[in-house]
């Protein structure tokens, strides 16, 4: 006998097929675009300062060019902000901007290493117009280059007038990973850490896995950094969180981090901007990223300059 299969029955199939395939994509294309999507404001990111100014940073003085290291036949360099007028009786904190990818990598996106990117300059110049010294620099191979640059500056301290047992460190984005490496080292000296948007990891090694994905895709130093052992709760941190990030995996992993970092009572100060993008601090030109840039520096202040 013959069997018959009714034209509903087939069409409603066809349409279920076409249903599924089209959301598995689009859940596909999701995934990737929250990892690898650059938006028009971004490929304009070297050029753009940070939204807070203040007069004095066009007056600071940048010892350019400093070579720290060399690795491989390639010179790498820092470039060291202080104050414009310096009273050398008294040395000056040190803020490092950390670099978490290899130079060659932001070339290629950016045609210029990260030192020179506005962002991180304008940064440096506010901090020395600030009162305090910063340092941007180069690297090539592997996260260990920024242990090399603050041996480098150790040893070099008193031709900069820099004070090396009074250190912040300033992480964004995946730089955030890089700084918290850096904390795990007691030989230090650093007095606060500002993270900024940025991945995350615990002690538990929750969203590892995600992470070094990440890692695999963007480029930046992960496999070499000291392993996250501790959130230090006799280090202050500051945290910031962008509320319209559109990078899933800082959003996850800093949620993550500042629960656990109140639950091992840490010195944690948490600002949560709800309608920020990431990088808001050169992106989004409001007066809640002036604020909190602002109180950005009055926390290394607090910290470095007033203990």
């Amino acid at each position: 006998m013959k069997t018959t299969i009714p034209i509903k029955f087939i069409l409603s199939l066809i349409v279920l097929i076409l249903f599924w395939g089209c959301s598995n994509k689009k859940e596909k294309n999701e995934v990737n675009a929250n990892l690898d999507t650059t938006t028009s404001q971004e490929l304009e990111f070297p050029q753009k300062r940070i939204v807070y100014q203040i007069p004095e940073m066009k007056d600071v003085i940048c010892h350019n060019g400093i070579v720290y290291h060399s690795v491989n036949g390639i010179d790498l360099k820092a470039d060291i902000y202080v104050p414009p007028t310096r009273d050398k009786s008294n040395t000056l904190p040190l803020v490092i901007l950390v670099n978490n990818y290899p130079d060659s990598r932001i070339n290629q996106s950016w045609g210029q290493d990260g030192k020179d990117v506005k962002m991180w300059v304008s940064w440096a110049e506010l901090i020395a117009a600030s009162g305090m010294a910063a340092v941007t620099y180069q690297t090539q191979f592997s996260h260990s280059e920024t242990d090399s640059l603050i041996y480098f500056l150790k040893k070099n301290a008193e031709d900069y007038n820099l004070d090396m047992s009074n250190l912040c460190v300033f992480g964004a984005s995946a730089g955030t990973l890089a700084a918290q490496s850096l904390m795990q080292n007691d030989d230090y000296n650093i007095k606060c850490a500002i993270l900024y948007y940025g991945i995350l990891l615990t002690p538990d090694q929750k969203y590892y896995a995600a992470i070094d994905s990440t890692a695999n895709m963007k480029g930046f130093y992960f496999s070499d950094l000291r392993q996250i052992s501790t959130i230090p709760i006799s280090i202050p941190i500051l945290v910031t969180r962008a509320g319209k990030d559109q990078y899933q995996i800082v959003k996850n992993t800093t949620e993550y981090f500042v629960a656990e970092a109140m639950r091992s009572n840490a010195q944690l100060t948490f600002i949560n901007y709800s309608d920020g993008q990431h990088v808001f601090d050169i992106l989004d030109d409001t007066e809640i990223s002036k604020l909190i840039i602002r109180q950005t520096v009055d926390f290394m202040k607090t910290h470095l300059l007033h203990k």
